[in-house]
């Protein structure tokens, strides 16, 4: 990713930090989403240069990437987040710094809770044990492992957003969940050039994975 736009999210008394992030996340994946280059693929990516930082989970910065400027100039985010034109600050689009020495992974995390892990936890070892022939218990253990594993996974940052499939099927309701938001350093990223999801994720599988600059 050769440059990049910042979008300062600008919160008040009356509208909350994680409110905005939703409202200007949505309108952020609604835009990849109309520029797609293929089914659920974005050539844009996103950034969260201040996760984990200060009082909110995920800062008050989204941060854009893309490989040209063309790009940015089809994309037009100023267009899509024009309805919130008071609470956020778009910045003109600048090159990568040079000398960027980290980049990180972006992915999105499919939560599921630990109540219901622990629920299923005996009907799926005895599932996993049946079908392959492995002693019940080690199968219970080894996902209780993993479910111990997965618990500081259970704080991470998320945003509310508004599934835009579900606002295709007529009839429905819109549908609103948490997208979880997990970040994985790497100094050296696999340059395989490919395309992110339309919420300007990473995707989860290895052979499939792109990082952006962190900066």
């Amino acid at each position: 990713m050769q440059y990049y736009i910042d979008i300062t999210l600008l919160p008040d008394t009356d509208i909350s930090a994680d409110f905005l992030w939703h409202k200007v996340f949505q309108q952020v994946h609604i835009a990849l989403a109309e520029n797609k280059i293929g089914p659920n693929q974005s050539a844009i990516a996103v950034g969260f240069p201040d996760y984990r930082q200060g009082d909110f989970p995920l800062g008050h910065r989204l941060r854009l990437f893309a490989q040209t400027e063309a790009a940015f100039e089809q994309l037009n985010i100023q267009r899509w987040l024009s309805c919130l034109t008071d609470y956020v600050h778009i910045k003109a689009v600048k090159p990568v710094p040079d000398g960027v020495k980290g980049y990180a992974y972006f992915k999105r995390w499919n939560y599921k809770s630990p109540q219901r892990l622990y629920k299923n936890l005996d009907r799926r070892a005895a599932a996993i044990a049946s079908k392959n022939g492995y002693d019940e218990e080690e199968v219970k253990r080894r996902l209780l492992e993993n479910i111990k594993t997965d618990d500081k996974r259970w704080s991470l940052p998320f945003i509310q957003v508004t599934s835009l499939s579900s606002q295709k099927r007529a009839g429905q309701p819109n549908t609103e969940f948490a997208l979880y938001i997990e970040r994985e350093l790497t100094k050296q990223p696999a340059n395989n050039g490919q395309p992110f999801t339309c919420y300007g994720l990473s995707r989860r599988e290895p052979d499939q994975q792109s990082a952006v600059p962190c900066f």
